[in-house]
């Protein structure tokens, strides 16, 4: 297997906040009177999205879709022999597991046998808050400058009723939210890379039918991935400084701007990663 950059991917769009969505903050010093439970900001003090939480919701997707298919496929223990994910071991398994060869895997255990390197294929950029998406109408409504407050309790389940002691100020960013120029970059070092991408598509897709930060079985997090471009850009392009990253240069321009239209299509996209 080549290990040598052919060319990358960048994919390009909007992320849209469907229902009250809290990626955590730290929480240190907060002061007596102050929220329970903050959602991450940046320098700034605007709430954001780290490209790291998105990195990982996806590989988890992608790992459970995975998973229902091969039922040894949850092979990775942790000092207390509980499984705790998923890893290949040999290198045919490497080959054709979209896992392990988007994301990587560290090949330092012992118990790995893999000799190829195995770097990971997807950067996942931090995504950054467009304010022209808080209205001032949505402003009048909201308890912080971008954020809302969102009061929750514990209930006992015999009386119905609320557990003393237990409300709680959960800050959220509202319903209606977008996060503008988010960008995942796919690095293709063989072809059969260009098959895997489609498992990118697939995961956005799932992420739409499941959520975003914490607190999803109550509601929170539910997001939508819009106006998406796929520009692709070989390794000659990069030494002739001929970058596509406009959108007419998009490949996805007569195909959708949807994870499921893209994944619809998804032959097109890659015919056209073979020019």
């Amino acid at each position: 297997m080549n290990h040598y950059l052919i060319g990358k991917v960048i994919i390009r769009g909007q992320i849209e906040v469907k229902t009250g969505m809290r990626i955590g903050g730290a929480t240190t010093g907060l002061k007596i009177g102050g929220l329970d439970l903050n959602v991450i900001t940046d320098p700034e003090g605007k709430p954001y999205i780290p490209g790291s939480s998105l990195k990982g919701k996806l590989r988890s997707l992608i790992e459970k879709k995975e998973a229902a298919k091969k039922p040894d496929f949850w092979n990775v223990k942790d000092n207390k022999d509980q499984i705790s994910g998923h890893k290949c071991r040999t290198d045919q398994e490497y080959l054709n597991c979209p896992v392990c060869r988007i994301w990587g895997i560290a090949v330092s255990d012992k118990d790995v046998e893999i000799k190829s390197p195995t770097p990971t294929r997807l950067l996942v950029r931090d995504t950054y808050l467009d304010e022209n998406s808080i209205t001032q109408e949505m402003k009048d409504n909201l308890e912080l400058e971008y954020t809302e407050v969102k009061f929750e309790t514990a209930i006992n389940r015999l009386t119905g009723t609320a557990l003393h002691g237990s409300l709680r100020q959960i800050e959220r960013v509202p319903a209606g939210a977008r996060f503008k120029d988010a960008e995942l970059i796919y690095n293709v070092f063989d072809e059969k890379d260009k098959e895997f991408l489609k498992h990118i598509f697939v995961a956005l897709e799932l992420l739409e039918h499941d959520y975003l930060g914490g607190m999803g079985s109550r509601g929170y997090g539910r997001v939508a991935f819009n106006n998406i471009e796929i520009f692709w850009n070989k390794r000659e392009n990069y030494e002739t400084g001929q970058i596509a990253l406009t959108s007419e240069r998009a490949i996805n321009k007569d195909v959708g701007t949807t994870p499921a239209e893209i994944v619809q299509k998804f032959d097109l996209i890659k015919n056209k990663l073979a020019d």
